[in-house]
This record gives structure tokens, C-alpha cells and sequence, in this order.
């Protein structure tokens, strides 16, 4: 699945387009690739049984989900970074809820969880503390598109119970993507832009930097090449991007566009020499759940105030 999409046309696919991306993992079991199956045929399992209503989430990602899909009573634990409103969209909440774990198997325990969410870059030690305890995981696998943040909102909602929620969070997040695209002013459509990462990371294809990018109606300089790829300056010269984007809020970024700002060998650039180098907030930059949308809107909003 390519991470390269028009400004329209992947958030309209249907649930059952895309495969499995959650992993669901029961006590005593190995883990397994669950997909959803159609109403019609659903085995019981899924239709009878109780809500969760001791959820915790091990990642920002799974946190933003399921902050949107179940109200605070039913979520006892979130990620660690969860309550840092530079890197969650869910800040308030989390402050709200006041439990974050990192990869403690005694606290995790502790919690009486009966689901946790995770992400396929959660910390390999802290799957293992979570399978330690027995619990039942749903692990989500794919961010590489808006249709997987789509089949990511589906099937928590379906695990947690809260199906129509789900699909009332993904119009709300298609009606922000429209938006968002509609707003970039004229002049500024089809800009060649880059994330760029420290030491002089970018974001390709099948990232979701690129979705972000190219739903703002922007063109990812970066989208000949896959994932995430490190690059010489001579290479980032040669790309001479309109508009550079750096994320602020985690210890690495930290001084990042002042770094690129001050590189001499970087100086001939377009987007240093016209001042179009834009800080936004790692939330924006990285988040992988249905705010993308709000994410986009930053961007555009950026990208509309530039010289």
C-alpha cells in the first residue's frame, strides 16, 4: 500500500479496502491478524460481548483514538507522553485521567486493565511487560495512509464498542481534510515541501508526513524515495524545497531550525534563503491518528502565512 495519495481520494475508501492492521492478541494465545468481518457474518464473540470498561493505551497514537471513543471513566492508563500538549492532541484529557506507564509489567498489572492498545513502534520490552500480565491487546500495525487511520479508528471502535463513534469521528475527520485543502491559498498549491528530521532525516513515501503534505495540496520533494531516509546535504540541496518543516516538542528536535538556519553548506536553499523554514509542534508533525486532519490544518495555515 502506497503512502502517496491526491488530496481527495483515500479517506473516501470503504472499511473493507484496506487489510488487517490490528493485531488482537488474547491470553494464551499467539498473536494473530484480526479482521473485521462483514455485519452479516460476525461471529458472536463480537457482537455479544460486554464493552471494556478498564482500557489503557501505551501509545500516542492508540491515545488519541481512544480518547475520542470512550469517555475517561473507561480508560485507566495512557502513554507516557500523552499529557505533553507538544506531542498529543489528547492533553487535557490525559491530564484528566492522571495515569501514564511506560513499561512498569508491576504498575501495568496493577491497572485491572481488561484491553490495552498498542502500536507497532511501541517499545519491544514494553509488549512483552504488557504480555506478561495476561491482558488482551489490540496492537495496531499500519500508518502509512488515511485509509489506514480509517481501518484504525474501525477496529478499536469495533474492540472497545463504540462503532457508530468511530464512524462519526472519521466524517468529522474527512470534513477537516476538506477543509484544511480548500483553505491553501492558490499561489502556495503544488509548493514542494520536506519534513526534515535531525541530522537531515526526510519523510517519503508511506509515511504519513507525505499523506499530510500532499492532503495540504502541497508535493512532497521527498516522494521518490520510501520511508524515512537520511540524506547528505548536497542531496537536500539538490531537492531545494519551497518549504522546509521541522517538529519541535521532543529533546531532538530541539534547536533543529536554528541548526539548519546557521548550516552554511545549506545556505543556497529556497527555503532558508526566503525564510520559509516552519517549526510546528511534533503533534502536528507526527501524529498518526484521525488528527491528521487538525495536523493538515497547521500545516496549511502555515504554509499560508509564509513570504
Amino acid at each position: 500500500m502506497t503512502g502517496r495519495h491526491n488530496a481527495q481520494g483515500n479517506w473516501s475508501r470503504t472499511a473493507t479496502a484496506v487489510a488487517a492492521v490490528t493485531a488482537v492478541v488474547w491470553p494464551g494465545t499467539a498473536c494473530q491478524s484480526f479482521r473485521a468481518p462483514a455485519d452479516n457474518h460476525r461471529p458472536a464473540a463480537h457482537t455479544t460481548a460486554p464493552k471494556p470498561q478498564r482500557i489503557a493505551s501505551l501509545s500516542v497514537g492508540t491515545d488519541e483514538i481512544l480518547c475520542a471513543l470512550a469517555p475517561p471513566e473507561r480508560i485507566v492508563a495512557l502513554s507516557k507522553y500523552a499529557a505533553d500538549p507538544e506531542v498529543s492532541y489528547v492533553a487535557d484529557t490525559a491530564r484528566q485521567i492522571g495515569v501514564f506507564v511506560e513499561r512498569e509489567p508491576e504498575r501495568i498489572l496493577a491497572l485491572r486493565a481488561d484491553l490495552v492498545l498498542l502500536a507497532r513502534y511501541t517499545k519491544a520490552e514494553l509488549r512483552q511487560a504488557v504480555e506478561q500480565t495476561g491482558t488482551p491487546t489490540v496492537v495496531v500495525e499500519d500508518f502509512r495512509s488515511l485509509a489506514d487511520i480509517e481501518n484504525n479508528l474501525r477496529r478499536i471502535g469495533q474492540t472497545v464498542g463504540e462503532v457508530e463513534r468511530a464512524e462519526a469521528v472519521i466524517a468529522d475527520m474527512r470534513a477537516k481534510l476538506a477543509e484544511a485543502r480548500a483553505g491553501l491559498r492558490p499561489d502556495r498549491a503544488g509548493w514542494r515541501a520536506l519534513y526534515l528530521m535531525p541530522p537531515l532525516m526526510v519523510a517519503g513515501r508511506d509515511t504519513m508526513a507525505d499523506v499530510k503534505l500532499t492532503a495540504a495540496g502541497l508535493r512532497n520533494a521527498a516522494a521518490d524515495l520510501t520511508g524515512h531516509v537520511a540524506l547528505s546535504a548536497e542531496a537536500l540541496l539538490a531537492r531545494d524545497p519551497d518549504v522546509i518543516f521541522v517538529a519541535t516538542g521532543l529533546a531532538a528536535d530541539r534547536g533543529f531550525r536554528e541548526q539548519l538556519l546557521a548550516d552554511k553548506r545549506l545556505a543556497s536553499l529556497s527555503a532558508i534563503r526566503k525564510w520559509r523554514v516552519v517549526a510546528l509542534p511534533s503533534r502536528s508533525l507526527r501524529t498518526v491518528s484521525h488528527h491528521v486532519a487538525d495536523a493538515v490544518g497547521d500545516i496549511v495555515r502555515a504554509v499560508n502565512a509564509l513570504p
